[in-house]
């Protein structure tokens, strides 16, 4: 991970800090959208009996670095406000402009100083108090864009200041959180292909297209997979709508690929061809050769594998990610874990559900596998669940004093009640079954997928006024290590799910077999379900791969689920509850 605080100009009327991302390859994800910040306080403290406060807000941003599952922070000094002078109740001009990213914890600490001293020195000047919030949760929390918090008055670990004569009694700090505008730009393409290479021994090709933008590590990103289109070698794919951010990074002249393939049910896919192009030449020249560089290399006559052609490319500004947690819309959380007898007895020192000393609670390396994942994705996916309960169930075992296996059980015992309290009741329950449970067997997954798409198809949509309102997302993360029983009966639950507002995380523990986890990943089994095109709502993980960084193992985890999340909202032509709330 790199950070790089952008240089502060004098008084400049924003500051923007870019905090670049990278997964264990180092290559960059892209952000969801950008957001600008605001502050004001309210009911400073005065500086003495005759005079108020001259107030100064500093901003700072937490760098997390995990070795060994050890975190190690520092904080980032990202700028401050101008100094409002004989003011009680200040509200500054200056803002902050951030990029967001939903898979991680962009954590700030804003810190209010009275500016007494001859210059910015926080040993020179009075500590008044400070607030430390994440971005996620001031998108989810703000009220018409803005979030009112008291001022905390003890001074924040790791960090000196000048001893305080005041007291942060009854002081406030409001926080508005907006978009930045046009990050929601949408191209909309039609787009054709002509005389495309055939596949196929028997029939055409079913073909399908990616397309990748370059990174500046000169690495590349997908970016968008279109829907195949079946027993053609001329196929027309209408009405493609990608955000211009996520397309091209709002950069026209930034390297695009386009791949062809041919779709196979029983097999990988074929290759058939590419080209690369920047948009703003996409735009003036439209058709394309596609091009198979090995073919190219060994037939002298080859032209090329096709043509694709950009029949037209229209631009509208839709919704963003943020605007929908901004404006109503709850992400609901489901753990669904795995308890058959293949995790090994919860008392054996080497069982993936190893009984965890309370007193270790704390040390995420003293935790056992289910614990790390529970608590690396669900710190991650708290902050947008807005009643903060999770629901929980267990899988391939008998749970209670029922003697039949259960694959959909609520670990609470209560059918009507399946929800705790945060990650912390979500860990409680879970240690608290580990007790009594009787591990058994099969990995079923299809029962609690089904149940949670009862569950998304009755809270998830509500129509109002002619339109689709999406009131609440759910994202259900299964925990499981090993092979799944029921491949059949999955995928068919997997082609409800595509239909609804859901995310379906799969992170498999443990050193097992997981060749059908990867094939239930969504960028394979969205082309399948007998000719229907699926919506893609399942990402796998390892987590052997990212044990000892929570933070990478829940980036990686949760990377795809915006754009899952707008997938269904295109598809369906959603809006958020409070659409018109800025209007």
């Amino acid at each position: 991970m790199s950070l790089t605080g952008a240089p502060i100009c004098e008084e400049p009327e924003s500051i923007e800090f870019n905090n670049k991302f990278e997964n264990r390859e180092g290559v960059a994800y892209a952000p969801n959208a950008k957001v600008e910040i605001k502050i004001s306080c309210d009911n400073l403290p005065k500086s003495d009996f005759f005079s108020k406060s001259d107030p100064k807000v500093f901003v700072f941003f937490e760098e997390r670095v995990y070795t060994m599952g050890i975190p190690e922070s520092r904080w980032i000094l990202v700028g401050s406000t101008e100094t409002a002078h004989n003011e009680r109740n200040p509200e500054f001009s200056k803002s902050f402009i951030f990029e967001y990213y939903f898979q991680y914890i962009q954590n700030l600490r804003f810190v209010v100083m009275d500016m007494e001293g001859k210059n910015d020195g926080f040993l020179t000047n009075e500590f008044i108090g400070y607030t430390e919030k994440t971005i996620g949760e001031l998108l989810v929390n703000a009220k018409e864009n803005k979030c009112t918090y008291d001022l905390i008055g003890t001074v924040p670990f790791g960090m000196k200041f000048k001893e305080r004569k005041h007291t942060a009694k009854d002081c406030r700090i409001m926080i508005s959180i907006e978009e930045v505008v046009n990050t929601a730009i949408q191209a909309h393409f039609k787009i054709s292909c002509k005389n495309l290479d055939k596949k196929d021994l028997i029939g055409k090709s079913d073909p399908y297209f990616v397309i990748s933008k370059q990174l500046d590590s000169g690495d590349w990103t997908k970016v968008y997979t279109s829907k195949v289109k079946k027993l053609t070698l001329n196929p027309t794919w209408k009405n493609i709508i990608i955000d211009i951010v996520r397309f091209n990074s709002g950069n026209d002249k930034k390297k695009l690929r386009f791949e062809v393939f041919d779709w196979d049910r029983n097999s990988s896919p074929d290759y058939i061809g590419k080209f690369e192009a920047n948009f703003e030449t996409i735009k003036a020249q439209k058709t394309f050769e596609i091009i198979n560089d090995k073919k190219k290399a060994k037939k002298p006559d080859y032209k090329n594998s096709g043509t694709m052609t950009f029949e037209s490319i229209e631009f509208g500004e839709g919704f963003s990610f943020t605007t929908f947690p901004l404006h109503g819309t709850d992400i609901a959380v489901v753990f669904a874990i795995d308890f058959t007898s293949s995790n090994g007895t919860p008392h054996e020192p080497n069982s993936l559900h190893k009984i965890v000393d309370a007193s270790k609670m704390g040390d995420f390396n003293s935790l056992n596998h289910y614990q790390k994942a529970i608590t690396s994705i669900g710190k991650i996916l708290e902050v947008y669940d807005n009643n903060k309960e999770f629901g929980v169930y267990g899988y391939g075992a008998q749970f209670g004093n029922d003697e039949t296996m259960q694959f959909e059980y609520p670990l609470t015992g209560n059918e009507d009640r399946p929800n705790v309290k945060g990650i912390e009741g979500v860990l409680k329950i879970y240690n608290k079954t580990l007790e009594r449970v009787k591990l058994g067997f099969p990995t079923n997954f299809a029962p609690i997928i089904n149940r949670i798409c009862k569950m998304a198809k009755l809270n998830g949509i509500e129509k109002r006024n002619d339109e689709l309102v999406l009131k609440q997302y759910t994202i259900l993360t299964i925990i499981t290590d090993g092979d799944i029983s029921d491949m059949k009966e999955t995928i068919h639950a997997l082609k409800k799910a595509s239909e609804l507002p859901i995310s379906i995380i799969i992170v498999g523990v443990g050193d097992n077999d997981f060749t059908n986890m990867v094939q239930l990943d969504g960028d394979n089994i969205q082309m399948s379900g007998q000719g229907k095109n699926m919506r893609d709502v399942v990402q796998f993980v390892p987590l052997n791969k990212y044990i000892d960084d929570p933070q990478l193992l829940a980036s990686e985890t949760l990377a795809e689920v915006p754009t899952q999340f707008f997938e269904y909202v295109r598809e369906y032509k959603c809006v958020p509850p409070n659409k018109d709330a800025d209007e």
